[in-house]
């Protein structure tokens, strides 16, 4: 299994290292390049927001150190990278279980088929959450559209939209979740059974 995940954590660095190295060699089909790019789609999209974010930011450094002057617009666009890597990282997080910090001792501490039980009506809330969440940030973003930047006249929602975004990626990763414990607690019954 090319993404084995340990536990609560992340990809296992030995993991990581092979899938570099089959990549560095031409071992991963191009197949398999497009379908790992897809189900990483927002660390990608994130990285790449926080490189252009540092780039201009560098940028506007050293011209100010070398010629005394800044360009206006930077500070717009270091302010929406922050912002969308921000969230988008959140998202980031929130995809494999252990991501974010949680409190989970009540639920370890319950019995097998109870703590099954917790998982899913935790994660069915958390769908609840998020989508509400989802709903009010979009309204937040919407609100603002009005609003211009100074700078690069663009729409406030630009800067608003990541809380929608993110939340809505959260929402499905949390659907993900709740349907992998409504299958764990339907093989938990199939095993009693036998």
């Amino acid at each position: 299994m090319p993404f084995a995940l340990e536990k609560g954590r992340g990809p296992r660095p030995d993991t990581v290292r092979r899938l570099g190295r089959a990549a560095e060699k031409g071992g991963l089909s191009s197949l398999k390049q497009v379908k790992w790019a897809a189900s990483h789609v927002l660390e990608l999209v994130a990285g790449t927001v926080f490189l252009i974010m540092i780039t201009v930011v560098f940028a506007n450094v050293m011209l100010r150190f070398t010629t005394g002057k800044s360009l206006v617009w930077t500070e717009e666009v270091a302010a929406i990278g922050f912002i969308w890597t921000i969230f988008l990282g959140a998202a980031v997080c929130y995809k494999d279980r252990g991501g974010l910090i949680s409190v989970d001792m009540l639920v370890t501490m319950l019995p097998g088929r109870s703590e099954k039980c917790a998982a899913l009506v935790i994660d069915a809330f958390q769908i609840v959450v998020c989508v509400v969440l989802c709903g009010l940030g979009w309204k937040f973003a919407v609100s603002a559209s009005n609003k211009t930047s100074l700078a690069l006249k663009l729409p406030y929602t630009v800067y608003d939209i990541p809380v929608a975004v993110s939340f809505a990626f959260m929402a499905y990763y949390a659907a993900k979740r709740t349907l992998e414990d409504i299958r764990a607690l339907s093989a938990g019954e199939e095993d009693e059974q036998e």
